[in-house]
């Protein structure tokens, strides 16, 4: 019987064919997809609140050897290596959202996130914008509505804010890199007149 290629995880070039043989292995492998909500901070310091979206990964597993775990997020040659798997876990999957999770609006219990996520409304902004007529069907919810919108008013409002602070906190950080840069030049310029003084002094004595 021939040995098994052993599988290769390391990421082929984009350009060249797929190498079959370095996958040789794959079907032998445990892999679990899940979707995880990943921090934008771009567009959270844009906003003015934390936006967040949702990111397939994987997570590979090699049987019987429980040091052998590589967990990232999918990449095109994890969708081509597992591509019945990841397609069978995809049919199951909910569309992926963009925004602030609903958990982050003051005063969103627990409960009433999970009974959101019913109807399918999983952030802020989804709430904000939600029908009235959702209304009729779920209590509490014009002034849930109400609160939605205006923390994401707040929000815009304090997006400049946030924004000047980063661009403060980064003059900040520039003005103490160029102290320390003239602190270090100056030592270095009294140490150099020290050495030239030192041997003018010895031979005046």
């Amino acid at each position: 019987m021939q040995p098994t290629t052993p599988t290769d995880f390391e990421e082929p070039n984009i350009f060249e064919r797929p190498d079959e043989s370095r996958f040789a292995g794959d079907s032998k492998l445990y892999v679990e997809f899940s979707r995880r909500p990943r921090l934008q901070p771009g567009k959270s310091r844009e906003e003015g609140r934390a936006i967040y979206e949702e990111v397939d990964y994987v997570r590979i597993y090699v049987p019987g050897d429980k040091g052998s775990v590589i967990e990232r997020p999918v990449t095109e040659q994890d969708a081509y290596r597992f591509a019945d798997r990841y397609a069978k876990w995809k049919a199951g999957q909910a569309e992926a959202v963009t925004g602030t999770p609903l958990s982050s609006l003051p005063t969103m219990s627990p409960s009433k996130v999970e009974e959101y996520k019913y109807f399918k409304i999983v952030t802020v902004e989804q709430l904000a914008e939600a029908n009235d007529n959702l209304g009729a069907k779920f209590m509490g919810f014009n002034q849930d509505k109400q609160r939605a919108k205006a923390f994401m008013e707040v929000a815009k409002n304090n997006a400049p804010i946030e924004a000047m602070n980063v661009e403060l906190a980064k003059r900040d950080e520039q003005i103490e890199n160029l102290k320390t840069m003239v602190e270090a030049l100056q030592a270095n310029t009294k140490a150099s007149k020290r050495n030239v003084a030192a041997p003018v002094a010895e031979t005046t004595a």
